[in-house]
C-alpha cells in the first residue's frame, strides 16, 4: 500500500506512519516528564521538532529545486522528499532552535538527553509495529530470526522489538531525568547491538573503510563513552569536594577541642568510606 485515497485527498502511506511514529514519541516524552514532575516545555519542545521533521519531509526537495515554488507551484501538493541540502541545515536548525529554547525556559541539556532517547525508542517501535499490523515490513528493518520453516508473518521486526524491551526497561527503573542514565545505556546497547550485526551484513558503498551504518553506531558507543566520562568526573569532583569540607571540619574541631564536633567529623569520615 503506497497511498491511500480518501476522496479527492491522496495520503501517502509512508508519511501517515512516520506521522503517527513520531506523534507516539511524542506522547512517550510527555508520559515520562509528568512521571518524573517535568515541566510542560518538554511536550511543547518535541512537538514542535516533529512539525519540523515533517515539513523537512514534504517540501525539503525544494531546497534543490527551489523554482518549483513559481514554476510548478499546484505540484506541490502530490511531491514530497527530503534533500542533502535540507537535511544538513534542518540539523543546523534543530540545534540552534533547541539551544536557544532549552536557555528561554531554563531547561537541562542533560535532562533533554534522556527524554530524548525515550521518544527516540517510541518512535522506532511504533513505526516497525504499524508496518507489520498493515501486513507489510517496515523499510531497511530486520525481519526476527526465526527457525527453518517459520515465517515472520505478523511479528514486528528485530528493532522494534528491541525498543520495546529497553523501553520497558527504563520505565520500570525510573531513574531520575538528567543522570545521563537512560541517555547512556540506550546509546551503548544500540551501538554495540547495531554493530555487530552489521559486521554479519554485506554492504553496497564504504565510507573511509566504514558503511555508513557502522559510523553511525560507532558514533553512539563515542557518545556513551563521553556521557560515562562525565558522569565520573562530576562524582569525582563531588566526592573530592565531600573529603575536603570533612578534612576542614575534622581540623576545626581538634584545634578547638569541641567533642561533639570532632565526633560528627569522625562519624562523617566513616560515612564517606563507606559511601
Amino acid at each position: 500500500m503506497d497511498v491511500i485515497q480518501i476522496g479527492a485527498v491522496t495520503i501517502q502511506w509512508a508519511m501517515l506512519v512516520s506521522v503517527a511514529s513520531l506523534l507516539i514519541g511524542v506522547v512517550a516524552i510527555s508520559f515520562r516528564a509528568r512521571m518524573e514532575g517535568a515541566s510542560r516545555a518538554w511536550t511543547d519542545w518535541a512537538l514542535a521538532v516533529v512539525i519540523m521533521l515533517m515539513l523537512n519531509e514534504k517540501i525539503g526537495y525544494l531546497w534543490d529545486s527551489p523554482s518549483i515554488i513559481w514554476e510548478q507551484t499546484s505540484a506541490m501538493l502530490y511531491l514530497s522528499g527530503t534533500s542533502t541540502n535540507g537535511n544538513i541545515l534542518l540539523v543546523i536548525g534543530l540545534a540552534a532552535w533547541t539551544a536557544v529554547y532549552l536557555r528561554k525556559h531554563q531547561l537541562s541539556v542533560l535532562m533533554l538527553a534522556d527524554l530524548a532517547v525515550h521518544g527516540v525508542l517510541a518512535a522506532v517501535a511504533a513505526y516497525g509495529w504499524v508496518y507489520t499490523l498493515n501486513g507489510s515490513s517496515a523499510p531497511s528493518f530486520t525481519s526476527l530470526p526465526l527457525p527453518s520453516g517459520m515465517t515472520p508473518d505478523g511479528i514486528p521486526p528485530l528493532e522494534s522489538l528491541l525498543c520495546v524491551v529497553m523501553l520497558c526497561m527504563l520505565w520500570l527503573s525510573r531513574r531520575s531525568l538528567g543522570s545521563l542514565y537512560d541517555a547512556r545505556v540506550v546509546a551503548l546497547a544500540w551501538g554495540i547491538i547495531g554493530m555487530l550485526t552489521s559486521l554479519v551484513k554485506i554492504h553496497d558503498s564504504l565510507v573511509l573503510g566504514l558503511a555508513p551504518a557502522q559510523w553511525m553506531f560507532g558514533g553512539l558507543l563515542a557518545i556513551a563513552f563521553v556521557m560515562t566520562r562525565y558522569k565520573e568526573r562530576i562524582l569525582a569532583d563531588s566526592t573530592g569536594s565531600t573529603e575536603s569540607n570533612v578534612a576542614t571540619e575534622l581540623l576545626e574541631a581538634t584545634e578547638t577541642n569541641d567533642a561533639t564536633a570532632l565526633k560528627d567529623a569522625t562519624e562523617s569520615i566513616k560515612s564517606s568510606e563507606r559511601t
